[in-house]
């Protein structure tokens, strides 16, 4: 039997969880980010592939799927990016009155959490995410919480995970040049355990303020700026995250593309990385391999989330 939404409040809770981790643009950038919500011991609402964090609403941009049966699967061995991800797509569960979803390749390592998770790319946890020193800064900062070397989303970063999650109790995990994701048995307590730890960082680090969105058809007056300090070859040739490796091409630093997105994932990037200047940190860039996995990637099963 279909999921009934008139039934059951979850998918205004998941709205809820979405808005409150997607309207800032310091802590999620185009497609990134995601928020999960469980609603017994096999059944849990996710995100939905594609869609973006502020656009998720009771009435849809979220999937249903069985997640006690993905956290068995990735248990006893994930198995190939294609098979774990094809896997996940079959847990999908119908949701009376919505259309059906493709669920996030990031369900995975949802399914391990507790029963809410908040996934951001927050750039004051990517300035320690992205940095050769961050994690060690990090542990003075949070002494119990895990930092996962940089691992591809999907079943890699899932093992990663999987080895160190916890179903019960609250979690904070620092993904290498990926993001945050801080789990909670309530929506309340999930939410100001994410705010607590970027306000932590913020002020840790005397922090500047994020800088101002700036609504543009191509580049933002601010990343025009930040880009011809950089220079493109260099944003082109050095890359810190899957965001930048997704949307940040050639024709996207011409002013061509998804901009909003876009401008986003740039205004972090240039944020992160004056920021690390500032602080004398040292970037940690992706290997080719790594950015090469997303250029494969782009139009397949990644989908930008």
């Amino acid at each position: 039997m279909p999921f009934d939404t008139s039934l059951d409040n979850a998918p205004e809770t998941l709205a809820r969880l979405a808005l409150a981790a997607g309207s800032r643009p310091d802590l999620t950038q185009g497609g990134g980010g995601n928020v999960s919500l469980k609603l017994n011991s096999e059944r849990m609402l996710i995100k939905a592939s594609g869609v973006k964090l502020k656009d998720v609403s009771p009435e849809g941009g979220y999937a249903l799927v069985n997640y006690g049966n993905i956290r068995r699967r990735i248990a006893s061995g994930p198995g190939s990016e294609g098979e774990f991800s094809d896997y996940i797509c079959s847990q999908t569960l119908p949701v009376k009155g919505i259309k059906d979803a493709k669920p996030s390749i990031e369900t995975g390592f949802h399914s391990l959490l507790n029963t809410v998770v908040i996934h951001t790319h927050s750039v004051y946890a990517n300035m320690l995410n992205m940095s050769v020193e961050g994690a060690a800064l990090g542990k003075e900062m949070f002494p119990q919480a895990e930092f996962i070397a940089y691992k591809s989303p999907g079943p890699q970063l899932c093992s990663a995970i999987n080895d160190r999650a916890r179903a019960a109790g609250h979690q904070v995990f620092f993904l290498a040049n990926h993001g945050l994701a801080v789990a909670n048995a309530g929506v309340l307590g999930a939410l100001e355990l994410n705010e607590r730890v970027n306000d932590t960082i913020r002020r840790g680090l005397s922090l500047p303020p994020y800088p101002a969105s700036d609504p543009a058809a191509g580049l933002s007056t601010y990343n025009s700026a930040r880009l011809a300090h950089y220079g493109a070859r260099f944003i082109l040739e050095n890359v810190l995250s899957p965001d930048q490796a997704l949307y940040c091409g050639p024709e996207a630093l011409e002013g061509r593309g998804e901009m909003e997105a876009v401008n986003e994932v740039l205004t972090a990037l240039f944020y992160i990385m004056d920021c690390m200047k500032t602080l004398n940190l040292t970037p940690r860039f992706l290997s080719k391999a790594d950015v090469l996995y997303f250029d494969a990637m782009k139009s397949g099963r990644y989908s930008r989330k």
